[in-house]
């Protein structure tokens, strides 16, 4: 456990990890490409690796060293059956499953407890319409997929996640008819669809777009990038937020403007709330002179920085309105509900339904955080100690999910951490 330390006005900078959101994508993208790729700027975790590890043992060459990912065309298809484990990525299991069908053996995916949580019927039933085997006890990981996929038209359901309909794109261009996706019902945070297709284009794939249809043709292919990856927009939102609650300010490094993602506009709902920024071409600066105020905000297409603002607005005047974020119960963690309820915790005047979360900011008190085995749980929720003494985190380490280097990057900019026993008394004076 870690129990953070409070601090004073933040005065600092920090550099921006490679977001993996983007490599995410461009591993899987690379991978399947006829030209080799080298990726920088990688983020080396937990995610990263299961991406790597998994893609490896469908017989795909990935090397990382030190940031960089070099990545070579597959020599040669799978001949034996195989086994590969996704552990606790969302983003990683649902594009694996899609890659998986362009095999014609056995390809069993098996993953962590959590994962074998979260949903994905909606992507098996399209990968079914598509010709692929899927032997599955519930509907979700783990799970045996054999393909090859021999229809060309489906329909797709993306209100639970966009990551269904991105797993479908990446594969079209691999497919011999092609593919047209038709998708059914509301499509949840669109930006995150819009920025796969993206980097599908920078990489020479030409995709059909008409409303809710999706059209890839065939005889194309993926060719090799060599790219920098920008920095992460959602590790971004908690150094913002930790100038919000201080005060002070921080420049924060590596930002990308261009960024499709959603979350790369949420210092524009700060500017709601009271701060400032300044930007550069590849940096952003953040000030906050005075307390945030409450503000009502649609955060569908921002959801993971939903939890960074909750914290913040704990801090604000008046009450905050987080809406249309049904589909952050399905998340990590249950991320209306369990965020609600550690915020009770301290002390938080908390209201939440399927779709929102309603805090009326004041004066958070000490209290002990679950987790939930959600990295972003950790990393939000350590906000709270920004002016509140005695917050402590169950599970700290859960932040290698995605940001290995969180802790020791929050302290540099003025938020300590040093870690306690269960009885909440000191193990070490040293601060981390």
């Amino acid at each position: 456990m870690l129990e953070i330390v409070p601090c004073q006005s933040v005065d600092a900078k920090v550099r921006l990890p490679g977001s993996k959101y983007i490599a995410n994508r461009l591993i899987p993208m690379c991978a399947l490409a006829s030209t080799p790729s080298i990726l920088s700027n990688i983020v080396d975790n937990n995610d990263i690796q299961a991406a790597i590890a998994g893609l490896s043992g469908l017989g795909y060459q990935l090397t990382l060293n030190d940031g960089q990912l070099n990545i070579q065309p597959r020599k040669q298809a799978l001949q034996d059956s195989v086994v590969l484990n996704t552990s606790h990525s969302g983003t990683f299991s649902r594009f694996v499953s899609a890659v998986a069908a362009l095999e014609s053996v056995d390809v069993r995916i098996e993953c962590s407890e959590k994962m074998a949580t979260r949903p994905m019927q909606e992507l098996f039933t399209t990968l079914r319409e598509l010709g692929v085997n899927i032997q599955t006890d519930n509907q979700m990981l783990p799970a045996v997929i054999k393909g090859p996929v021999t229809n060309k038209s489906c329909h797709i359901d993306a209100s639970r996640s966009s990551q269904f309909l991105s797993a479908l794109l990446i594969i079209g261009p691999l497919l011999d008819q092609g593919i047209d996706i038709q998708l059914l019902g509301s499509q949840v945070s669109s930006s995150y669809v819009d920025m796969t297709i993206d980097w599908m284009k920078k990489m020479s794939i030409e995709i059909e777009v008409n409303g809710t249809s999706f059209s890839i043709n065939s005889a194309q292919s993926y060719q090799g990038i060599e790219v920098t990856v920008p920095g992460d927009a959602v590790s971004a939102s908690y150094f913002m937020g930790l100038v919000g609650i201080a005060g002070g300010k921080i420049r924060i490094n590596s930002f990308d403007h261009q960024s499709l993602q959603g979350e790369s506009k949420f210092y524009q709902v700060l500017e709601l709330m009271g701060m400032t920024f300044e930007k550069g071409d590849d940096y952003i600066v953040a000030v906050s002179k005075e307390q945030l105020k409450g503000i009502e905000i649609d955060m569908s297409e921002m959801p993971d920085v939903v939890q960074t603002l909750a914290v913040m607005a704990s801090f604000a005047k008046g009450k905050t309105l987080i809406k249309n974020i049904a589909h952050l119960a399905y998340k990590e963690s249950n991320r209306i509900n369990d965020t609600a309820a550690e915020l009770l915790k301290a002390g938080v005047d908390v209201e939440f339904g399927e779709d929102y979360l309603l805090i009326n900011g004041g004066t958070p008190h000490a209290a002990e955080i679950e987790t939930y085995d959600d990295h972003r749980m950790a990393m939000s929720m350590a906000l709270l100690g920004t002016k509140t003494k005695g917050i402590v985190i169950h599970d700290p380490d859960v932040v290698n999910k995605s940001f290995p280097t969180y802790w020791s990057l929050m302290s540099q900019c003025g938020l300590a951490s040093q870690a306690v026993s269960k009885n909440n008394s000191s193990e070490s004076a040293e601060v981390l």
